[in-house]
């Protein structure tokens, strides 16, 4: 059996013919597991999924059609949805701070979690299940957006200082397997030939990769004054890749050689492993740039937000750049440090910024200058400005790459 996909980045499903009596809770502890972005019923016997990429989507329809179903799924029907770009601050929450469904919460103060502590967190978004006593609750939402919303509601409300408020583990997510303890993806390249920058580097060892369509680097540090330079790469089939090859070309190497690093590497997290396979990458994509001042004032404003090694744009199309930065964190940090306080950056004002991605349909942060309010200082010459980070309803692909 087959499913017809409406759109190539399809990344939600439609559930049909459900039991009308068969509550979300139950019908989730049914399905397949998924990476859940958002679950939301239609109906009593409709239920719509959003999966955190295309194929988490196909994925979770194939288990579903080809394994044994429980009995009160025998007679449900499922269908791809019309597509919905995943919000770039979304992906960014999961790739930095473990996003994901669930929040934890426990008082480390001896109080009592407050009577309407439920209540508020249903303004946040729909809630599936709550599993809580006096002193500490899991909640699990119906969204991760829904998640934030209750995290960042309950670090910033004085009625819960002294809680200890984090994202949980989300049961129902399919999380990529951990890497074997022995796996290695640290290198370090010695005797790298003078004048040699980060991004050739880092373009010579990509071009001897499979093409694979998503990031492959964590971050690069590069000691030019020793001719040194550390690479960590998110898989470890990767990193041995590329220390095979240069083992197996000495004779064409330049002199360069490569060898583990002595320091056991540090696990890739899953959440990252997620992020980066729904298209999180150390590079971000800046649109709607007006003019060349612009693109220079954003780019300074980029360096401050980490190490940036690369900044290709087409003179002929100065309205958008790529910022490729060292490491992914740092990608991160930029979008979440924009969308969340802006007014500390006036030079992305305007613009859409989205991770550099070809494989999943992402929608861009959209960082929006409100209309300018002058007040009675405005005679004087000076006026005040107000400005916002929002989601950008539209997806057009001039906009995310």
């Amino acid at each position: 059996m087959s499913v017809l996909r409406k759109h190539v980045f399809a990344r939600s499903v439609v559930l049909r013919q459900l039991p009308p009596s068969l509550d979300v809770e139950q019908a989730l502890s049914c399905f397949p597991h998924g990476r859940f972005h958002d679950i939301t019923p239609r109906s009593k016997d409709v239920l719509a999924i959003k999966f955190l990429d295309s194929r988490s989507a196909t994925q979770f329809t194939q288990k579903f059609l080809l394994s044994p179903r429980a009995p009160p799924l025998k007679d449900a029907t499922i269908e791809y949805d019309q597509p919905s770009p995943l919000p770039v601050d979304i992906l960014t929450a999961i790739g930095l701070r473990n996003a994901s469904r669930v929040i934890r919460v426990s008082s480390n103060n001896g109080k009592d979690i407050p009577e309407d502590f439920i209540d508020e967190l249903r303004k946040c978004g729909s809630i599936e299940s709550i599993e809580s006593d006096k002193r500490k609750a899991v909640i699990h939402f119906m969204s991760i957006d829904a998640a934030m919303k209750a995290l960042d509601m309950l670090r910033t409300n004085k009625t819960y200082a002294g809680y200890s408020v984090y994202y949980g583990f989300d049961k129902k997510c399919d999380t990529p397997l951990p890497y074997p303890a022995s796996s290695q993806t640290n290198l370090v390249l010695t005797g790298l030939p003078k004048g040699t920058t980060t991004s050739e580097l880092l373009r010579r060892i990509q071009s001897g990769l499979p093409n694979l369509n998503r990031e492959v680097v964590q971050s690069v540090v590069y000691d030019e004054s020793n001719a040194k330079a550390f690479i960590n790469f998110l898989e470890p089939a990767v990193a041995q890749i590329v220390f095979d090859s240069f083992n197996n070309a000495e004779s064409s190497t330049g002199g360069v050689s490569v060898s583990w690093c002595r320091n056991a590497s540090n696990p890739v997290s899953a959440s990252l492993r997620m992020a980066v396979s729904a298209g999180a990458s150390r590079t971000l994509t800046v649109s709607h740039l007006e003019n060349v001042q612009h693109l220079r004032r954003v780019l300074k404003a980029a360096r401050k937000l980490g190490t940036v090694i690369n900044h290709p744009y087409t003179p002929s199309n100065i309205k958008t750049v790529n910022i490729e930065f060292a490491d992914i964190f740092s990608a991160f940090k930029a979008i979440e440090r924009i969308g969340k306080n802006m007014d500390s950056y006036p030079e992305f004002a305007n613009t859409f910024i989205s991770f550099a991605t070809s494989t999943n349909k992402l929608r861009p942060l959209k960082i929006v200058r409100v209309q300018t309010i002058s007040t009675s200082e405005s005679q004087k010459g000076t006026e005040t400005t107000q400005t916002q980070a929002a989601p950008n309803p539209s997806s057009s692909a001039a906009e995310v790459s």
